[in-house]
């Protein structure tokens, strides 16, 4: 199985999908139970600072044009480094998707089939990523530039929809529980741009590597506009958003406005949608999953690899009790796990790579001159 090379919109579309499909789930909501009011002057805090470190990453990574982040371990701590960083980050890509698949797939059990068993429809999800990832990345790649455009589509739609409902009111006091809540403790909420790890992995895979740049701030960019929107849509829009704990906010935001007499339901047109985007996500997962079990491996085919991390993601998913379990779980080791590797152990990796790899070509230098 191939790693086949990434144009600007398809590397676009695939660091776009992780955050695009957890607004649909809890990203919003997170925001707004941790701050109150001052949600959306949280999300355009965090989404500065994102934008930010996404620049800086981009441009520590200008060195290694050729590598991901496992190919920098291994440079700047040999095998040792590469093996650890591929199995956490492994480990990572496994244990989020499965989450999120048990969390979706409990979402639209209770929203659509109550009387569909739970395994089945997470088994439903797994056979269409085991086929998809046999089919190869190429085509799972371009599929994800459709479905996220689609999913991109149907979000701002979701917004648009609540404009009539919008009381401005709901954002009073501006800081919400206060200054330290609002920049502080809510800097965790930066756990949003988590799937913006997939930087970190994307660089080898691109046709042009000079496609890097744009594409990581096109991505960023479009991702911190959604946040905000989807934070402000549902801050604006319901009294009761904090409370909203079983079930999709956006899809509540949908299931009380009506678009004329002739699309009444247009919920179930998003979820949809929504199921379509999700699948792409799950499969991009496994692709991501399969080709570090390759690096690692030294092995050039993958395909064996597309049941084993399918079947572990399974194991995983089913292992939760409930949804509010599998949020709790989530969430936790979003902001505790995700956020540091990918915002803090990922970029000091890189920035120890720079220093190492300028010191190697300063001595080669100076042998040379000698």
């Amino acid at each position: 199985m191939k790693i086949n090379k990434l144009s600007a919109i398809e590397a676009i579309a695939l660091i776009l999908i992780v955050t695009i499909n957890r607004l649909a789930i809890n990203i919003p909501q997170a925001i707004l139970i941790s701050c109150g009011s001052s949600s959306i002057l949280n999300a355009v805090y965090i989404s500065l600072i994102t934008i930010l470190l996404v620049y800086l990453i981009v441009k520590i990574f200008k060195n290694f044009p050729n590598s991901d982040i496992i190919d920098v371990a291994e440079f700047l701590g040999s095998k040792f480094l590469k093996y650890l960083i591929g199995i956490i980050l492994f480990i990572y890509i496994v244990v989020t998707s499965s989450l999120f698949l048990r969390d979706f797939v409990e979402t639209i059990h209770i929203l659509y089939y109550t009387d569909t068993p739970i395994i089945y429809l997470l088994i439903f999800f797994i056979v269409v990523s085991i086929i998809a990832n046999f089919f190869g990345d190429e085509s799972i790649a371009k599929t994800n530039v459709i479905l996220c455009a689609i999913m991109v589509v149907s979000l701002l739609i979701a917004f648009s929809s609540v404009i009539p409902n919008i009381t401005f009111q709901r954002a009073l006091p501006i800081l919400g529980y206060g200054t330290y809540t609002t920049f502080f403790s809510g800097l965790t909420n930066i756990f949003a741009f988590n799937g913006l790890m997939v930087l970190f992995l994307v660089p080898p895979m691109l046709n042009d590597k000079k496609d890097l740049k744009k594409s990581s701030m096109i991505a960023v960019f479009i991702a911190t506009i959604l946040v905000i929107l989807a934070t402000a849509s549902i801050l604006l829009a319901f009294a009761f958003s904090t409370n909203i704990s079983k079930i999709s906010p956006l899809y509540m935001l949908l299931s009380n406005n009506e678009f004329g007499q002739y699309f009444q339901h247009p919920e179930s047109l998003f979820v949809f949608t929504w199921i379509l985007s999700f699948m792409s996500y799950l499969n991009i997962s496994c692709m991501l999953s399969i080709n570090i079990c390759k690096k690692l491996a030294r092995v050039k085919n993958g395909k064996p690899f597309a049941i084993l991390v399918n079947i572990i993601i399974l194991i995983v998913a089913i292992l939760p009790k409930n949804i509010m379990q599998v949020r709790e779980l989530g969430t936790y080791i979003s902001q505790y796990v995700g956020t540091p590797i990918t915002f803090i152990i990922f970029p000091i990796i890189l920035a120890f790579a720079n220093l190492k790899y300028k010191k190697y070509r300063t001595n080669n230098h100076d042998v040379s001159k000698d």
